[in-house]
């Protein structure tokens, strides 16, 4: 198992190292797997303890007394290496040499300590030998015979006379210098614009990208958003020779990057040297205002100031000779008539100002730019006199509409009434038919039922009493309030009364079974 395969990966496979894993830039073969693995071949690594060192100097002072101990001291290096840190030592051939964290007892006299032992941070050099610590979020930067190196995060160990370790470089900028090459992160809604080897190549947003050789350059970044910008305030001309002061925005955005980086923007210094171009789009932005500005004022020269300037004015123009005269509408149908007239006004039409948007997009898109709209602030005549003479046709237009607006409000409001008191009468008439209905339908049920009564057994005799009980009672109410009054010639024979009152019902009741036989005949 070479020691490539030993090295676990992973410290570069997270969304930083991408492009940089896409390219196959980054170098691994000096990576090694821990802190341990870094002491390798010729370095020293911790062989002595407290008890182990006396035992030796006693043991040299004993077998050659007197100038044991000085020829120990020669002959021997005790040192200690504090953990997380690594000693340095020249070898017999002077070679350099890493000890490991702990104790030793080296033992010749042609070996020499280097300096005090430093922890293992950053970038460590001794003489030939380098140990990197690349951390998380960074690529560690070096030389090889003029060729970059890039190493991921992890721990680097090399002996080499030729690589030699330059710098850490955070990958959080949008650009990152890596010598020759360039890593350029483009957000969502930018484009990048470079130039490889003179051709035009744009990155779209939202990636990183590797500019794999020097002469692939990076230009600028182009913002793709909507940009808003306020236009120079201008004197222009209206139809009517009234010269007006206006101001104005404009809303644009680029929507097609390469034929704008090609036709607009500025990519090319003239000094030739890399680095003098402006990182922003100042071209391409007063490109886009100033035909803006042109359009703007091609569409107010268009415009009749003096007579649609006013909403009163608009809604005379919009009457038809042959209109019928003013009637009662709905408030709901004046309000919406009114807003129609207002925007009939070409200064502040939004349907009319698509003229002037559409004018200039027919040159902007040349260069990859739309238009979305241009909007007018504020328009007024540049003379006094003229301001002074429109304010006051202005204010009797108002009192025109306001006039008119309360003489529809009147109409309304007799029309209303009117309606009002029509249904008022219909409910009351239609009251007073379903009153006489149901009293006629309970005088009918109650005839249905004496009839019924007589047909029954004794019915007969039973109808006889009642209307003798009757006509007692109606003669007796006869004396008291009437004066004169016409009575049978015998009015104590209620029998007879009784048979001549039966002759008549018996002779209605014939009359109507004749009649009801005819119909079904």
């Amino acid at each position: 198992m070479t020691r490539e395969q030993q090295v676990p990966h992973g410290y570069e496979d997270t969304p930083a190292y991408k492009a940089l894993n896409d390219a196959g830039v980054l170098t691994t073969t000096y990576r090694r797997k821990d802190v341990s693995d870094i002491f390798t071949g010729v370095d020293v690594r911790a062989n002595a303890t407290q008890q182990s060192n006396m035992m030796a100097r006693l043991k040299s002072c004993w077998c050659i007394p007197g100038i044991g101990c000085c020829l120990y001291n020669m002959s021997h290096i005790e040192t200690f290496v504090p953990a997380g840190h690594v000693g340095f030592l020249m070898g017999e051939q002077n070679e350099y040499l890493f000890m490991q964290p702990g104790m030793h007892n080296i033992g010749s006299i042609y070996m020499r300590k280097i300096g005090d032992p430093r922890p293992l941070r950053g970038h460590i050099q001794h003489g030939n030998r380098t140990i990197v610590i690349v951390e998380q979020g960074f690529v560690g930067f070096a030389m090889d015979n003029g060729q970059p190196v890039l190493l991921p995060p992890g721990i680097h160990v090399w002996t080499s006379e030729s690589l030699y370790y330059d710098r850490a470089v955070p990958l959080d900028n949008h650009i990152v210098d890596l010598g020759p090459m360039t890593l350029v992160t483009v957000d969502e809604g930018y484009a990048a614009v470079t130039q490889n080897n003179g051709k035009q190549t744009v990155l779209q947003g939202g990636h990183t990208h590797l500019l794999t050789h020097k002469n692939w350059k990076f230009e600028k970044f182009i913002s793709l958003k909507i940009q808003t910008d306020e236009l120079e305030k201008i004197q222009a001309t209206s139809a009517d020779n009234i010269n007006m002061s206006v101001t104005s925005t404009v809303n644009w955005r680029i929507v097609d990057v390469e034929v704008a980086a090609t036709m607009a923007a500025e990519t090319m210094a003239t000094t030739g040297k890399a680095g003098s171009i402006s990182a922003d789009i100042t071209k391409l932005r007063r490109d886009v205002l100033k035909q803006a500005l042109a359009s703007l004022a091609a569409f107010i020269g268009a415009v009749n100031y003096s007579e649609s300037f006013h909403m009163s004015a608009a809604a005379a123009g919009t009457q038809r000779p042959n209109e019928k005269p003013v009637e009662g509408v709905l408030v709901a149908q004046s309000t919406k008539t009114a807003e129609h007239k207002f925007v009939e006004n070409p200064m502040y039409d939004i349907d009319k100002m698509d003229t002037s948007v559409a004018h200039a997009n027919r040159v902007t898109r040349t260069y990859g730019v739309e238009i979305m709209s241009i909007n007018i602030i504020s328009a007024s005549p540049i003379d006094a006199k003229l301001t002074t003479s429109l304010a006051s046709g202005a204010v009797a237009s108002a009192e025109a509409l306001q006039a008119e607006t309360a003489a529809r409000g009147k109409a309304n409001a007799v029309r209303i009434a009117a309606e009002a008191e029509a249904a008022r009468v219909t409910i009351e008439a239609k009251g007073i038919a379903d009153a006489e209905i149901i009293k006629a339908e309970a005088q009918a049920q109650g005839v249905r039922a004496v009839a019924a009564a007589v047909q029954s057994d004794g019915g007969h005799h039973a109808m006889g009493q009642r209307v003798a009980e009757m006509y007692v009672g109606q003669l007796a109410e006869m004396a008291k309030h009437s004066k004169m009054m016409i009575v049978p010639d015998k009015p104590n024979d209620i029998a007879g009364v009784l048979s001549t009152a039966f002759g008549i019902s018996e002779t209605v009741h014939s009359a109507v079974r004749g009649s009801t036989t005819a119909q079904r005949k």
